[in-house]
């Protein structure tokens, strides 16, 4: 039986199942407040500091285990993440910096290491753009990437939830990307004994690890197993070239944030709309019905996933327990699978990208 909450046009679940699940969700909104809270505010307290530096004049200082650049008045550390796109720039193998920045090659890997770059950025006639956080350079950037403050577009993420009656219920924030979910309070049964709740999660970063995007979700409620859907903004971070001392930019910077706050605001009032979840609902009972050859399909899974992730998956899919995982071979019992050994994954970043892959299996069956 269904029932409409709060005068919305939402039709909330209430079965006995969704009585349990809805205790089930407070809990997870309470504690995920918290930690969407506190990744909200890292976004606002940390504003990298920007320098445009012609190739020629960057100067490469090799460490005991790592790389430092002189980017002309100052000298600061290097992240892993921007000595990658350094690496990646100069087009050298990601193996190859790998080996020698880590393992027994210290001392002798970075000074190699540092020399090469020095030698190859030497010829380089371009400029780059090295994006700084507490002392260390965590993007290296083209003069090209469009620099947009994430703050207003998080705080417009934030209001537009709450205006929606959305809450937060997680938060990431890595060291070069942050994400940021928030889900309607409410409970839905698209599916007999199916109980879940829908929401959309905010991504962005601003050092070049993955562009602006928000995506729905679907929470599965009787193991909180998370499935990131469809991609409903996706911006990447190209635009006008940014002269050296980065006055020019300023406009720009300020317009495009402020187009991209309003387009984040418009996104999630229509992704958390009831046409929207009516959607999402539609999609998981196909998911549901749609059946599957499961070795057919978790073969297939071993392209997308490391072995050992592959692994997981397999195991986790053969159980017969049918509270972790929806009963059946299925579409639906396959993205739960995907999205249980995504919430046993530590690396935050490899967690999102397989909650991303599980609700790629979604859409699939869409």
């Amino acid at each position: 039986m269904l029932y409409h909450h709060d005068g919305r046009e939402y039709a909330v679940a209430a079965s006995e199942a969704a009585a349990s699940a809805r205790t089930k969700l407070e809990a997870l909104i309470a504690k995920g407040t918290v930690r969407a809270g506190s990744v909200i505010g890292d976004v606002m307290s940390a504003q990298p500091v920007d320098r445009i530096v012609p190739a020629k004049r960057l100067n490469f200082i090799p460490l005991e285990n790592g790389i430092e650049v002189a980017l002309g008045d100052v000298q600061q550390g290097m992240h892993k993440h921007a000595l990658q796109q350094v690496a990646q720039r100069a087009d050298m193998p990601r193996a190859f910096v790998d080996t020698l920045v880590g393992g027994e090659r210290q001392g002798w890997g970075p000074a190699l290491l540092a020399h090469n770059l020095n030698e190859l950025y030497q010829h380089d006639s371009g400029k780059y753009l090295c994006r700084s956080l507490e002392g260390e350079v965590r993007g290296f950037l083209s003069d090209r990437f469009r620099r947009m403050d994430s703050r207003p577009i998080v705080e417009a993420f934030a209001t537009a939830c709450q205006t929606i009656g959305a809450v937060p219920v997680e938060g990431y924030a890595m060291e070069t990307k942050i994400a940021i979910k928030a889900m309607l309070p409410y409970v839905f049964e698209p599916v007999p004994n199916e109980v879940m709740a829908f929401g959309i999660c905010l991504g962005n970063s601003d050092y070049g690890d993955g562009a602006l995007s928000l995506r729905g979700f679907v929470l599965r409620l009787w193991c909180t197993n998370f499935a990131i859907t469809e991609e409903c903004l996706r911006q990447v971070h190209l635009g006008r070239r940014l002269d050296e001392n980065l006055t020019f930019a300023e406009d720009t910077y300020a317009a495009d944030t402020r187009a991209m706050s309003l387009a984040v605001r418009d996104i999630v009032a229509g992704q958390l709309s009831p046409p929207k979840v009516d959607e999402f609902c539609a999609l998981v009972r196909r998911a549901n019905d749609e059946k599957i050859d499961p070795k057919a399909a978790l073969a297939g899974l071993k392209k997308a996933v490391a072995k050992a992730e592959a692994e997981a998956i397999v195991e986790v899919y053969n159980t017969p327990d049918i509270e972790m995982l929806p009963a059946g071979n299925t579409k639906w019992r396959l993205s739960n699978a995907i999205s249980w050994v995504a919430g046993k994954t530590e690396d935050q970043s490899r967690k999102l990208d397989l909650m991303r892959l599980a609700g790629d299996c979604l859409a699939v069956a869409a």
